[in-house]
């Protein structure tokens, strides 16, 4: 019974898209670890109690549980919620969607949690559906992007769309089965993309089409486990093309962007990115963003580790910047890169590219040097890939300065936040260290891969200056971890980062037993204009614990804890006041959806 209850758990709290963990709906497989030094290590991280670190300020808020109660137990479901839910109001109410990973799509009653409708994903006999990338919600269209499992092995990757009034697969477009083939930078060879490498973990986009009423959606895809040979894929899918028909004349898929073209992925290493050999891989759960730009929609497209090389037009662990169509041109100064050197690349070169972001230290930065020692002789590239402290598992938020200049905000797995220029990726204004690095000499770390944050900031203004709120995480038991908030500014004319708060305070010695591992992605709400807008977060453990966060000051204003674990990276659902949550139950590995209302505390007489 007890090693039931513990394989529940580590089950519970295993990464999706992460490498060196790869999970399918129905088994696991843990290709580079050993199995039980993995499951000891994280079931004794996954049995660290929720504390409370501190008490909600007296004039907070109360959160009334709307189910699972007993009069409303909810529905539960037989595999995890990985992706976020979403609401759907196409029906003249509030229904929650619950994503769930074995390609159950269900409606919740918002106020109940009872299923309202639910569809199971298409697939060919004999095989099994894994659905891990939010859908999209396009009105009364619901589009969803899964895997198709067949013998062990992913065997092909769909699209479809739910009518969600008529409950029912939408007729008017087919099951689409994505597939691509490009050619390598010298002409030479065809890179095909491969079901077997490659997993979907990335929320599905929608772009406007000018003229037209309907657009793009974006589907991206990198590989779990980064198990080599795979590529950094994102296809674009004309939503008009499809629902007439999909025919040769008029395809579906319209454009395919592949961030590594190489047609050989050879690796020796233990770990695929260590090389810095092909990779790239998109799947940052936040998915690509879609801004409007100064001549029209634009997509920032953040990637993975793996190579990247100017030369080889190979751009992992970059930001690109792309239009509908997706040619790329990252439009660096030919002079500049001549010589471009994967290991330590110039940054001048760096400096002059348009429509391409990579990272590099700032001029006052130390070099990265993890206790471990691994980095001693590294450069921060080689460094970064070694411990697969990729730039493209976090997204980025776009805000626009006082002066006019529209900066990117975008964190880091190696602990640091970059604050770019929008119209010119190249211009790194400024790089901020927000957390230390995993591990010390005398406490290791114990899941170095994982970083120190994956996640999407959340944006909104204060006093009429951007701030920016970033969940952190460190597994170990010696730096402090939790909610960063940075101020935007301008310094001299030019955009800073500042900090502003942090949450749970450093100094509270129990600050070092939260956030141990990737905590849900943050939520943005206004529940009333006395706090102005709270951040809302959940720390993963063997209880979950929400956590609500009033921004203008990191005063806790709610915490609550759940009755299951959370999820990590599915970001919580706030309307009316009301919070839905994506939780599993460890000691049944059964997933649901736990919601709240948000109230305002009683004033004691």
């Amino acid at each position: 019974m007890l090693l039931s209850y513990l394989i529940g758990i580590f089950f519970a709290h295993l990464p999706v898209n992460e490498p060196r963990l790869d999970i399918f709906a129905s088994s696991f497989s843990l290709p580079r670890f050993g199995v039980w030094a993995v499951f000891i290590i994280g079931t004794l991280l996954s049995l660290a109690p929720a504390y409370a670190l501190e008490q909600p300020a007296a004039n907070g808020y109360t959160l009334t549980k709307l189910f699972p109660t007993a009069a409303q137990p909810s529905a539960r479901f037989s595999a995890s919620i990985m992706a976020s839910p979403l609401l759907d109001e196409s029906q003249g109410k509030a229904l929650v969607i619950a994503p769930v990973s074995n390609g159950v799509i269900a409606a919740l009653d918002s106020e109940t949690g009872a299923v309202d409708w639910q569809i199971q994903a298409p697939t060919a006999a004999g095989q099994e559906a894994q659905l891990v990338a939010t859908p999209l919600l396009l009105g009364d269209k619901l589009v969803i992007v899964y895997q198709c499992w067949e013998q062990g092995k992913r065997a092909s990757h769909r699209m479809a769309v739910i009518d969600t009034v008529h409950k029912r697969l939408h007729p008017d477009f087919p099951v689409l089965e994505l597939a691509a083939q490009q050619t390598t930078t010298d002409g030479l060879a065809k890179v095909t993309f491969d079901p077997a490498h490659a997993f979907s973990h990335a929320a599905l986009k929608y772009a406007p089409k000018p003229g037209a009423d309907t657009g793009w959606v974006y589907a991206a895809f990198g590989n779990s486990a980064d198990e080599q040979p795979y590529h950094g894929w994102l296809f674009e899918i004309d939503m008009h093309a499809w629902q007439h028909g999909n025919t040769a004349a008029h395809p579906a898929i319209s454009s395919v962007l592949l961030i590594t073209p190489e047609s050989e992925c050879p690796v020796t290493q233990a770990y695929g990115n260590q090389e810095m050999i092909c990779g790239g891989g998109i799947w940052t759960p936040a998915g690509v963003q879609v801004y409007a730009g100064t001549d029209g929609v634009e997509l920032i497209v953040p990637t993975g580790n793996g190579q990247t090389d100017l030369k080889r037009h190979d751009y992992a662990n970059s930001l690109l910047r792309v239009k509908p169509g997706l040619r790329f041109d990252a439009a660096c100064d030919a002079k500049l890169c001549a010589d471009f050197n994967p290991a330590h690349p110039a940054s001048a070169c760096l400096a002059s590219c348009q429509h391409l972001f990579i990272p590099r230290l700032g001029e006052h930065d130390a070099p990265l040097r993890p206790a471990s020692g691994e980095c001693d002789k590294k450069s921060f590239s080689e460094c970064v890939a070694w411990m697969d402290y990729d730039l493209g598992g976090s997204a980025p938020v776009k805000t626009t300065l006082a002066n006019g200049v529209s900066v990117l905000v975008q964190p880091s797995k190696d602990g640091s936040v970059y604050l770019l220029d929008a119209q010119h990726l190249g211009t790194q204004y400024d790089r901020l260290q927000i957390v230390e690095l995993c591990g010390t000499k005398t406490d290791a770390c114990k899941f170095g891969w994982m970083g120190m944050i994956v996640t999407q900031p959340v944006l909104t203004q204060i006093d009429n200056q951007a701030v920016v709120v970033i969940p952190t995480f460190v597994p170990d038991q010696t730096h402090p971890a939790g909610l960063v908030a940075l101020k935007v500014v301008l310094e001299q004319g030019q955009p800073k980062l500042k900090h502003f708060w942090q949450f749970p305070n450093p100094a509270n010695p129990l600050s070092l037993q939260s956030f141990r591992s990737h905590p849900s992605l943050p939520s943005l709400a206004l529940i009333d204009n006395t706090d102005g807008p709270t951040v809302w977060v959940v720390d993963i453990g063997m209880q979950g614990m929400l956590y609500g966060i009033r921004i203008k000051d990191g005063a806790l204003l709610a915490k609550q804890a759940l009755q299951g674990a959370g999820r990590q990276l599915s970001a919580p659902l706030i309307y009316r006041n009301n919070i839905y949550i994506s939780s599993i139950l460890p000691n049944t590995n059964r997933a649901l959806i736990e919601a709240f209302h948000i109230g305002r505390t009683p004033t004691k007489p």
